[in-house]
């Protein structure tokens, strides 16, 4: 897993890609999970914008996942990474 510590507590980092249909989010899904990443499919809030849709939050290892998905022709729209605070 792929994290940091910030004044005493561990950071994972958590990417947000977006995904053209669940169809390809699904397959993004099966693809990474049998790589070992942790991640999941969510389905956008219907009020964000560009409307309904599905996003896979990856857990750790943002850029290798992307590339993972790009030599698998997985398109997404982009990679967002954002800091999910635990203990």
């Amino acid at each position: 897993m792929h994290s940091s510590c910030r004044n005493g507590v561990m950071v994972m980092t958590v990417c947000i890609a977006e995904m053209p249909s669940y169809t390809y989010a699904v397959k993004a899904e099966r693809l990474l999970r049998s790589r070992g990443y942790r991640c999941k499919v969510v389905r956008k809030d219907k009020n964000s914008s560009g409307g309904c849709g599905f996003l896979l939050h990856i857990y750790g290892y943002c850029l290798e996942a992307a590339e993972i998905l790009e030599r698998n022709a997985v398109p997404f729209k982009y990679i967002n990474d954002i800091s999910e605070g635990g203990a």
